[in-house]
């Protein structure tokens, strides 16, 4: 009796599911409609809190400049980051769910390059900056506490700082890569497959 069964012949028989044009295309949509009110939310948000910000310095008159020099840091770090966050707009406007071609899979290999550069460059940047700034605008009144109440202050602040750099920031960055990341396997899978 002989043993000499062949593996690799057996392993390419085995039917293959085939990915489904029209799932990708809802994950596409979808990812789309998500992404467009994330711009939205962002843009509302950070704008107003700029605002506000710029409305409290006008309001209230600090008297020291390391709030001042605190404050436009702040404002600095938000502008920045909503600048560089809107130029991934028109790349996902351009993205054509009706043509998937190898021009839609670079402009997707491009969005997750911009996003990775968010992602980690640019909201490094944005969380320095802001960090920087609330601790240099806080010292004008933590300066008038008592100093209890000072390291408290500023001990609060830190832990909120670290609790969303540590907690929130790496879970949305990975639901953000996972999501880009199915959407991209499955495109290259439909590529693959139209080519051979």
């Amino acid at each position: 009796m002989e043993n000499s069964i062949d593996l690799k012949a057996l392993w390419n028989k085995q039917p293959v599911p085939q990915p489904d044009k029209e799932a990708l295309l809802k994950k596409l949509d979808k990812l789309k409609a998500q992404k467009r009110r994330g711009f939205i939310i962002a843009n509302v948000s950070l704008i107003a809190t700029s605002a506000f910000i710029g409305w409290i310095w006008f309001y209230y008159q600090p008297q020291y400049i390391t709030t001042k020099v605190g404050i436009v840091l702040a404002i600095l770090a938000m502008l920045i980051y909503l600048v560089v966050y809107n130029k991934l707009i028109p790349l996902y406007n351009a993205l054509n769910a009706g043509q998937l071609n190898r021009a839609f899979l670079d402009n997707l290999l491009q969005i997750r390059q911009r996003e990775q550069f968010m992602q980690t460059t640019i909201t490094n940047l944005y969380f320095v900056m802001l960090s920087l700034g609330m601790g240099l605008y806080m010292y004008e009144y933590a300066s008038r506490m008592e100093l209890v109440w000072a390291i408290v202050a500023y001990a609060v602040t830190a832990g909120w700082v670290a609790f969303n750099w540590f907690y929130f920031r790496p879970r949305h960055i990975n639901k953000n890569r996972q999501k880009l990341d199915g959407i991209i396997q499955q495109l290259q899978e439909i590529k693959n497959q139209l080519e051979e």
